[in-house]
């Protein structure tokens, strides 16, 4: 493949559909952790009491865990990292099938996600490793495509499991994917990571970790990643209540729309990959952020007319932000990591880091007034998309302005 930089060790052939999968089980892992068990909650409730804690415990030592396992698989590879936090997602996702009370259950998901973390962390490096930061946006693309077809399924998958069988065995089907990436992992993915120089110091350790943060890319592609991410982040959150607390939808109806809206980002991620056949990843999350913005505004336009939300223009309006969300994750994870073929783990970890608490704030913010009204929704919508254009048309644009005037010279 002549656009990859090859860096995986000899002894293992590199296979791009065979990374291609892997980026996309890597990926998928966090839409199935959090999406496959939402239908086991009612269940889990009933026996061990309030599940809230199951998913924010998830959500948080995800994003702690990536600071810690970012730089270590910039320090012991990728192959290794992985191997070890796909085991311990099967073996958490297992204990937690098996769990009599509800802060065992919660032990149990906390340790998932900081093995999930692992995963999709060494994930987002291992493209550094292998590719160009053109190219690996267009990689992330397609594993996210596949990201996407684990959320459209995830749920469906999670409901007929719990229905044929009980809450257990949504964690059980959450070990044997943890087994399968294990194994894919094991027999199709070689190191990626180039030949090192000597384990660097705690000195040199502090200075990668400013190097990343003192870097005007890394910032502004955090930025675009943290406000998209966070955006969705409030849909999924209050999908369910506003959709069918607020405007009487059924499980079904309200089921129909969040399929919509992962079709929708799918159908963003092709986009992306055309995107970049003609434009440079800045060029490109330009133009889709306007996608953001319009679906935003959307929303807030036609509530502010009509005198409250309506669900029509919610529903189209997310949708536009979830096409625009296909190009922004890609061209954002790609190019935060793009300046630290060195550190691509570190850069990594800190920008899913502050992705995860971004959207862990604003989804505490707008918690409290869940299925008591859609306003909420409809403000962090057009307050997202706002966010999403500005920082890709003021603060990406200014970080790559350098290198385009001295093309053009």
């Amino acid at each position: 493949m002549s656009d990859a930089r090859r860096a995986a060790t000899p002894s293992r052939k590199f296979s791009e559909p065979h990374y291609i999968v892997l980026l996309a089980l890597l990926l998928g892992s966090q839409p199935i952790a959090t999406d496959l068990y939402l239908p086991a909650l009612p269940a889990i409730a009933a026996e061990l009491g309030n599940p809230a804690l199951t998913l924010t415990g998830l959500t948080l030592a995800f994003g702690a865990a990536q600071l810690i396992l970012g730089p270590l698989s910039d320090r012991f590879g990728r192959r290794p990292v992985l191997l070890a936090g796909c085991a311990a997602y099967a073996l958490t996702s297992f204990a937690g099938a098996w769990v009599t009370s509800l802060a065992a259950l919660v032990v149990c998901r906390c340790l998932q996600g900081a093995a999930m973390a692992a995963l999709v962390v060494c994930a987002r490096a291992s493209v550094r490793d292998l590719y160009t930061p053109v190219e690996g946006a267009k990689a992330l693309s397609r594993g996210l495509t596949g990201l996407g077809i684990f959320a459209l399924s995830a749920p469906l998958v999670g409901a007929l499991v719990v229905a044929q069988f009980s809450w257990h065995a949504a964690f059980v089907a959450l070990g044997i994917f943890g087994m399968a990436v294990f194994a894919w992992v094991w027999f199709f993915f070689g190191e990626s990571l180039p030949p090192r120089t000597p384990v660097p110091d705690a000195d040199a350790e502090v200075s990668a970790t400013r190097a990343v943060l003192g870097d005007a890319r890394f910032r502004a592609w955090t930025a675009v990643l943290a406000a998209s991410y966070s955006t969705l982040f409030c849909f999924l959150l209050s999908s369910g209540f506003v959709y069918i607390k607020v405007f009487g939808f059924s499980p079904l109806g309200c089921g129909l729309v969040l399929a919509g809206n992962s079709l929708s980002y799918i159908a963003g991620t092709y986009w992306c990959r055309h995107l970049l056949k003609q434009r440079t990843p800045d060029r490109a999350v330009s133009v889709s952020s306007r996608f953001s913005i319009a679906g935003g505004l959307l929303m807030l336009a036609v509530a502010l007319v009509a005198g409250a939300p309506q669900a029509w223009a919610m529903i189209a309006g997310q949708y536009l932000i979830a096409i625009g969300h296909g190009v922004n994750q890609p061209c954002g994870q790609a190019g935060s990591v793009a300046g630290f073929p060195q550190h691509a783990g570190r850069a990594a970890a800190i920008s899913g880091f502050l992705m995860m608490l971004a959207a862990f704030i604003v989804g505490q913010a707008i918690a409290p007034f869940l299925g008591v009204s859609a306003w909420p929704l409809v403000l962090t919508n057009a307050t997202g998309g706002t966010l999403i254009a500005l920082s890709a048309w003021v603060l990406v644009r200014r970080a790559h302005a350098p290198a385009t005037s001295a093309r053009a010279t």
